[in-house]
């Protein structure tokens, strides 16, 4: 659909099915495809409020290189120059070193960090609950598993959900009833681990207690 900054964002925001695109026309070359773009995409169209070019058609994008000073763009071609011979290296992940994957790891990992920090805020917790409550969240007919419940089997311990209009099949009943629960959760207040329930003992011995940390529980939520 396009990878320019502004498309791409509205993409992302109002989801690529609201979006359509058609071919206008086609050529034979990449030169005279640029020179036609050069024609539609203008000043006064990139100007247009229902537009997402950001910038003028034909020349590659380059505004902000001719809006230089002529004096500072020896620098721009000095640095092609080293591109093209080598000199530097670029095109991806592929000419990394590995201390720039150890950087990478250790700077990605800290905003993952940050995040995870952050969504546990009071306030951020707070508009959270706001949000949903004014959106109707998971209310009614909003809910994912509207108009499904849970059946199960009591002889062959399986579950399964149907619609609620679904006629019941034989030897099946309503609820989880016939569920039988073989893991569970346990945490030391550091860390968690969800195990077999026969291994809960060997846990209880290392000073492990029954459910999950607090801070992984979604919203007020907590497992006791």
């Amino acid at each position: 659909m396009g990878s320019g900054t502004a498309i791409v964002r509205a993409i992302k925001k109002y989801r690529v099915g609201n979006f359509k695109k058609e071919i206008l026309e086609t050529f034979d070359s990449y030169e005279a495809a640029l020179a036609r773009e050069k024609e539609i995409v203008t000043q006064d169209f990139i100007l247009r409020e229902d537009v997402y070019n950001l910038r003028c058609g034909g020349v590659g994008g380059f505004q902000h290189v001719n809006a230089m000073e002529v004096e500072d763009r020896p620098n721009i071609k000095a640095l092609r120059r080293k591109i093209e011979s080598g000199e530097i290296k670029v095109g991806g992940t592929a000419h990394w070193t590995s201390d720039s994957f150890i950087r990478a790891k250790a700077g990605a990992n800290k905003g993952q960090q940050i995040r995870a920090e952050r969504v546990m805020l009071p306030e951020a917790r707070k508009k959270r609950k706001e949000t949903f409550e004014k959106i109707q969240h998971q209310v009614g007919e909003r809910n994912s598993q509207f108009g499904r419940i849970w059946i199960s089997n009591v002889l062959t311990k399986e579950v399964k959900r149907i619609t609620m209009h679904d006629a019941m099949p034989n030897g099946w009943v309503k609820g989880k009833k016939g569920h039988v629960v073989t893991k569970c959760w346990v945490n030391n207040g550091i860390t968690e681990h969800y195990i077999l329930i026969e291994n809960q003992e060997g846990y209880f011995t290392k000073g492990f207690s029954s459910g999950r940390l607090k801070k992984s529980m979604p919203q007020n939520r907590i497992v006791v």
